[in-house]
């Protein structure tokens, strides 16, 4: 067996598709991924077709079922791109890919496409939108090994067992609130719809050709003021340290952004709304001007607290975006855990940006002294080619703060932060891919 090695070529095309369906795809229609692995092939199998998993791979007893490792569909759906499976006979390696380019590589190198039909084995989202969380791809050179999993826990075991970190293979919807396999029985868990950016920011985003630069990020400070139920995220030190002199206590570094504009990045702008004490950050300038409708100000000089991608590339992760009505506090955080369990009242209300995460968890970082970013792989997207042929483009989320009023309470803040907020929509459009362009050493 040779071994290969993945040199990643990033190029950020500038295409520009026009938006032909204002949905994400069917959630009813999804089905579950099937994952089993053989130890005498060294391999592992994915497949949508119950019977084929059945009657194939389980029949000889050759392979052993794992359980059912993400949702996808069978069939196009609109934003969703094709899952290409193939296989190697000599290596005896079941190979999934987004990207088409890959396609010519891998059957140069003894990869044929398989027997399922169309040679894909489903389809996904090739960015994370919709709601839909990242297939990790990871290969193990010595077996001839690809495996693929949606936890990402069990990615950085692998990698720990030998398996090399290959990025993203698409977006699926996970199997379980952590990614983890589900042996039977298993039902979607579906994220929030992705908070994107507008088009008039997503603009300076598809003007380059290459990521930020990573040596220049810089911790996104987070606080929290429990009197007055606010937390504020700033990149100045000064700042904070201000900020803590008063009612705020220090949490740590949230997350990893740029203080200025780079390659790829939009600006994460800043308000705040001195009546009901929130602040608030978001990459989208349509909905800071309905902000300012709102009672919100601008809260710095320059409006911006920073500057992240709009869309998950370069190895950014998702900031998750959370809302407390009574209390009247937005809470953003990269720990799909604490989002997930936040304190009562906080509902998600989708992902703000892409960022850098600040731990492997993304839990924030308390000691600032010694943080520095967690550099995830970056993603496999789909080649031009495979974009222009079946991507259907766009989805549409709206966001509701719904009207609240709250009572005033002898033991907290909460009566006198009560806000009337109506929707706000917002619509992504699609946006530029990197590509992920396999090389044999």
């Amino acid at each position: 067996m040779s071994f290969l090695s993945l040199t990643f070529v990033f190029l950020l095309s500038s295409l520009s598709l026009a938006v032909a369906d204002s949905s994400c795809a069917d959630t009813s229609s999804l089905v579950p991924f099937l994952r089993a692995f053989s130890s005498s092939l060294q391999d592992h199998f994915y497949t949508t077709n119950v019977s084929e998993m059945n009657n194939v791979a389980l029949s000889g007893g050759v392979y052993t079922f794992e359980g059912e490792a993400a949702f996808l569909w069978s069939t196009p759906q609109p934003g969703t791109i094709p899952l290409f499976r193939l296989y190697n006979q000599n290596s005896t390696d079941h190979f999934y890919t987004i990207s088409s380019d890959e396609l010519p590589e891998m059957n140069t190198l003894g990869w044929t496409n398989d027997t399922a039909p169309n040679q894909t084995a489903g389809y996904v989202y090739p960015y994370s939108t919709c709601g839909a969380a990242p297939l990790y791809r990871l290969f193990d050179p010595s077996a001839m090994d690809h495996f693929y999993t949606m936890d990402f826990v069990e990615a950085q075991n692998a990698v720990e067992a030998g398996y090399q970190d290959q990025g993203i293979a698409g977006y699926a919807m996970l199997p379980s609130a952590n990614g983890s396999v589900v042996k039977e029985s298993a039902v979607p868990y579906l994220l929030p719809s992705t908070v994107t950016a507008s088009p008039e920011s997503q603009e300076t985003a598809t003007s380059s050709s290459s990521c930020a630069d990573n040596a220049n990020v810089v911790p996104l400070l987070r606080a929290y003021a429990g009197t007055g139920q606010d937390h504020l995220y700033t990149t100045n030190s000064s700042e904070m340290n201000a900020a803590l002199l008063n009612t705020y206590s220090f949490e740590g570094d949230a997350a990893f952004v740029w203080s200025t504009q780079e390659a790829s990045t939009v600006p994460l702008y800043r308000l705040f709304n001195q009546n009901v004490n929130d602040h608030f950050y978001t990459i989208d300038a349509n909905e800071s001007n309905v902000a300012l409708s709102l009672g919100y100000a601008f809260d710095t000089d320059s409006h911006i607290a920073g500057y992240l991608y709009p869309y998950s590339i370069c190895g950014a992760s998702p900031i998750y975006r959370l809302y407390s009505s009574s209390s009247t506090d937005h809470f953003y955080t990269m720990s799909q855990t604490e989002s997930a369990s936040s304190a009562p009242g906080y509902i998600v209300e989708g992902i703000v940006g892409f960022a850098l995460l600040p731990s492997a968890d993304g839990q924030a970082q308390t000691i600032t002294a010694s943080a520095s970013p967690l550099l995830l792989p970056v993603s496999l997207d789909p080649s031009p080619v495979s974009i222009l042929s079946t991507f259907v483009a766009a989805f549409s989320t709206t966001i509701n703060i719904n009207p609240t009023s709250t009572s005033s309470s002898s033991e907290s803040n909460a009566g006198s932060k009560a806000i009337a907020r109506g929707p706000l929509f917002f619509l992504a459009i699609l946006m530029s891919g990197s590509i992920a362009v396999w090389m044999a050493s």
